[in-house]
């Protein structure tokens, strides 16, 4: 019992004693705890992850990291300096476009999550369509702190996981070409007109058997190197407010009427339902007259008796207001949309157009004159008619174009007999060998392909009406679109010599499938 009474007198003590510890923390010491509570906190450290580059079908970068400390690159002298001067720094990885402008539309840019962090997040183009793949996982640190942010000790930290390198079918030398080329006649057309009166552009071109994508240029364009530096707020808000809308990608968005380049869709058409036989022939006197109204040739005075190659060569309008009409109902509409006019070819980036194919099926016979040369409400895109030139190349065979490096998908096939292709195909290379686009200077390229001239009348947007010029072709195993917006002139003269530069630059050799 002694030892009992011993037992409990000595846990009642121990009691007694942590409840007066208890008491001193509570009311005693609570003024200087909370103090040295409020004093070191747990923060926690973002640690970007290294932003996957963009790469050319080369291995040249498109979009790369570069690092900069204090809002300056980190170049070697700069680092020289801050050695020297002792001082502690901290290196970001700052999101650059060596391209600058040559690729903006392609690749979109990217802005910060969180303001000096370099946590970039993508917000157009191919940085936004890329987005699970090239960011990464951010990591972090656990820091034991101040209040006034001092960091006492590590807790814990998970280093970042770095996002993937993507590599691109395009071709950084083909591109820069390409709007090298288009910019000089755009320059050229410019420097007589106000600043609000400018023309515009675009140029698409792909492999044609696979529909892998060398170049997608749209001008006027801009740099994604702006949307990345701060201090650069007046310049983008003037591109945003720009009325040459200088952020839309003309490449995949520009919707106009494809003019004479649809002469390639009621060709075909017209072949496919058995009205052009070898023996026929076409008389062109300079218009024909449809519902009591003048439908005119492009060459008033005429282009007399015609062969069927020679109707593409020469691009004679009143062949084809023939076919067109010959074409009962839906026919040509249908046969357009077997084409892929009317709906987006589904290339990997945001913001692409489908254009507008109308309905024939109750039309007048002026609208199906009208679609018949590509006039009236049809609306294509660049993008939609380099995949009618490379349907051409192949004889049928239309391709899903594509910006990464994956098995070729189709989009349709034409069916036609062989010698069908091949009248067809004279009729193009006629017309860069001697016909609209002679004077171009493709002879001896291997080019073939088809003008066209949209014809305008004044509006808000184009108050004097200039007209839209089309270059359509093929060659060298290349698909080619050209257009440009307001030029005022005529396809042959204007876009035709810009897929000349382009297939002078190419050698196939250097840009087969790695």
């Amino acid at each position: 019992m002694k030892r009992l009474r011993v037992l409990q007198w000595f846990l009642g003590l121990c009691g007694l004693i942590l409840w007066g510890r208890l008491c001193q923390l509570q009311w005693w010491d609570h003024p200087y705890w909370k103090k040295r509570g409020e004093q070191i906190r747990v923060w926690d450290e973002t640690l970007p992850a290294r932003r996957g580059r963009i790469l050319d079908r080369n291995g040249l970068a498109l979009a790369d990291n570069e690092p900069w400390v204090g809002g300056q690159p980190l170049t070697p002298q700069r680092q020289a300096q801050l050695a020297e001067s002792g001082r502690e720094y901290e290196i970001q990885a700052e999101r650059v476009y060596p391209a600058g402008a040559s690729c903006g539309h392609l690749l979109g840019y990217v802005s910060e999550a969180h303001a000096h962090q370099a946590d970039w997040q993508g917000k157009e183009g191919l940085e936004r369509q890329l987005e699970s793949k090239l960011a990464g996982e951010n990591g972090w640190r656990r820091w034991l702190v101040t209040s006034q942010g001092a960091r006492l000790r590590l807790l814990q930290e998970k280093a970042p996981g770095a996002g993937h390198d993507v590599r691109l079918t395009i071709d950084l030398r083909i591109q820069k070409t390409a709007e090298s080329a288009l910019a000089s006649v755009l320059r050229q057309l410019g420097s007589v007109r106000a600043a609000n009166d400018q023309p515009a552009g675009a140029v698409v071109v792909m492999e044609a058997e696979t529909g892998r994508v060398l170049a997608l240029v749209s001008l006027p364009g801009f740099d994604p190197n702006l949307f990345v530096r701060s201090g650069n707020a007046s310049a983008i808000q003037a591109l945003l407010n720009d009325r040459q809308a200088p952020m839309l990608n003309r490449a995949i968005a520009a919707q106009v009427p494809a003019a004479s380049t649809f002469k390639i869709i009621t060709a075909t058409a017209a072949m496919h339902h058995g009205l052009i036989p070898l023996s026929r022939q076409f008389y062109c006197p300079g218009a024909r007259w449809i519902g009591g109204v003048p439908f005119n040739c492009f060459v008033r005075r005429g282009h007399g008796q015609l062969s069927f190659e020679q109707t593409l060569a020469y691009s004679c309008d009143c062949a084809y207001y023939d076919l067109g009409l010959e074409l009962k109902g839906r026919q040509l509409s249908n046969w357009a949309r077997l084409w892929g006019l009317g709906t987006a070819t589904g290339l990997e980036l945001p913001g692409e157009q489908s254009g507008y194919l109308p309905d024939l099926e109750k039309a007048s016979q002026g609208e199906r004159a009208n679609l018949s040369i590509g006039q009236g409400d049809l609306l294509v895109t660049p993008l939609q008619m380099a995949c009618v030139a490379a349907g051409v190349s192949n004889r049928g065979r239309i391709p899903r174009p594509s910006l990464f490096w994956q098995k070729p998908l189709w989009r349709g096939e034409i069916q036609l007999p062989e010698s069908d292709w091949a009248r067809l195909r004279a009729g193009l290379e006629g017309a860069v060998n001697q016909g609209t686009a002679a004077g171009a200077g493709g002879q001896g390229l291997g080019l073939a392909g088809k003008t066209g001239t949209v014809e305008n009348s004044p509006s808000q947007d184009n108050p004097r009406g200039y007209n839209h010029a089309w270059f359509v072709g093929y060659g060298r195993g290349l698909a080619i679109a050209v257009v440009l917006e307001r030029s005022g002139g005529y396809g042959g003269a204007l876009a035709a010599p810009v897929a000349v530069a382009i297939m002078r630059a190419y050698s196939p050799t250097s840009n087969s499938s790695l």
